[in-house]
């Protein structure tokens, strides 16, 4: 999986959504945190947001 291009989808999504993840990526590794700062801790935007990235990689992973 081309992990750029995954992230490049991710984030349009968090343009999309107004939510941004935290995120670390190191060669073909990416890590993801999702949590909503006003409510210090997780909202309906995080899981929603997770979802759809979710979708992104079923969908990635059916491409191939």
């Amino acid at each position: 999986m081309d992990t750029f291009a995954l992230m490049t989808d991710i984030a349009e999504l968090a343009e999309e959504l107004n939510h941004h993840p935290e995120w670390c990526n190191v060669y073909s590794r990416l890590t993801i945190r999702l949590t909503t700062h006003d409510v210090g801790g997780l909202s309906e935007l995080d899981f929603a947001m997770a979802e759809r990235i979710d979708q992104l990689i079923k969908e990635r992973r059916q491409a191939r």
